[in-house]
Formats: C-alpha cells, structure tokens, sequence
C-alpha cells in the first residue's frame, strides 16, 4: 500500500474527471464564446457601412443639418445595437453556467480567450462611436469653431474606414483563437475549474449591454 504524503486530496483524480470532459462540449462553448466576439463586430462594421451612406446622402445644407444625420445615425446604429444586446445577454448568461457548473468550467474556453472577447467585441464598436460623437460635437457647435473641414472629414472616414476593417479582421482572430483554445487539452491549462472565469464573463455581459446604451442615447 503506497501512502501519497505531498499529494492534494483528489489531485490523483482531477485528470481523470478532466478527461471526461466531451469535445463535443468544449466545441459548443467554445462557439458560444465566439459569437459573443463576433456579434458585435460585424454589427458595427455594418453600422459603419451605413454610416458612410448616410454621409454620402448629404447633397444641400438642409440634409446636413443635426436633426438629419442624427437620425441616419440612429437608424444605422440599430443593427450594432441589437448585436451588443444580444451579445450581453449571452455573457451573461455564459457568466451563470460557470458560476453555478464546474464541469461546464472545465469545457469552457480558457481565462486569455474569455478577457479576449469583449476586447475584440467592443473595439470596432468604439471607433464608430468616436467618428459618431465628433460628428454630432461638430453639429451641435460644441468642437473649436477653427475645425478644418477637410482634416475633420478625413479623420471620421479613417475612424470608420477602420471600423469596418476591425469588424471584419475579428472575424478571422477570433475563429483563429477557438481553433487554438480547442487544441489545448483542459488537462493543459492552468486554470481549467476556475471560477473567476464567471466574473470575467459578468463583466463582459455589463460592458457590451453598457456600450448598447450609449450608442442608443448617442442618436
């Protein structure tokens, strides 16, 4: 009988019981995860998009006044807007199942993808609302009457050029970080029945549905 001293209690069985842990699992969450990152950067590229048509709309002094952009930015906003809603909820809901499941810890995507996705969900969202807020500022005679108008345009077409070009390049990094997040066995990881995990995704939830809001009051 062989007595294990500097051995944790269930350590012997913990790669057992990670082991156990279904593929078929791990590609859900794993999917599940992805979409909350993806949701919201394709919204916001397509936002952008119609973004860029509203402004191309603009041919007299009366289709560039406040009340006119205003609302083609509110009307363009709604696609990013249901994108962050239903990205948060998913968040948030991703925050309840690793809260209240261990096993669902386990299969879930690791801590650097889970801190990676509202980055990637939330960056190309903040271009577009930097372009739309300095349109609105510049509208609302709230910049520095000495603006240059051709430094002004070319800085909010660069913002939403951008935009639309983080919308799409996280498309690819974030299917590139669940393939690599699939091929590091749980047994591998660090951290694969971590509970902060839970409070990463809670975070992510608050911040996508607070973004949601301010674009909402924006326009």
């Amino acid at each position: 009988m062989t007595i294990r001293i500097f051995e944790a209690p269930g350590e012997a069985a913990e790669p057992v019981e990670q082991a156990k842990v279904s593929i078929v699992a791990r590609v859900l969450f794993c999917f599940w995860a992805a979409v909350v990152a993806m949701l919201p950067a394709v919204g916001a590229a397509y936002a952008a998009w119609l973004v860029v048509n509203v402004f191309r709309g603009i041919t007299d002094a009366e289709t560039a006044g406040l009340a006119h952009v205003v609302g083609g930015l509110h009307v363009s906003n709604i696609p990013l807007i249901i994108a962050l809603t239903v990205a948060g909820f998913l968040a948030f809901g991703m925050a309840l199942v690793l809260a209240i499941n261990s096993k669902r810890r386990m299969a879930a995507v690791g801590l650097p993808f889970s801190i990676a996705i509202p980055i990637m969900a939330a960056t190309p969202g903040l271009f577009l609302w930097t372009a739309e807020s300095r349109v609105v500022d510049l509208l609302s005679d709230k910049l520095d009457n000495n603006v240059s108008v051709p430094v002004f345009a070319q800085t909010i077409t660069s913002l939403l050029i951008l935009t639309l070009a983080l919308g799409l390049l996280i498309q690819g990094l974030t299917v590139v970080f669940a393939l690599v997040s699939l091929l590091i066995p749980v047994r591998s990881r660090s951290e694969p029945d971590s509970a902060p995990r839970a409070f990463v995704w809670l975070v992510s939830g608050v911040l996508l549905l607070t973004f949601a809001g301010l674009f909402f009051v924006l326009a």
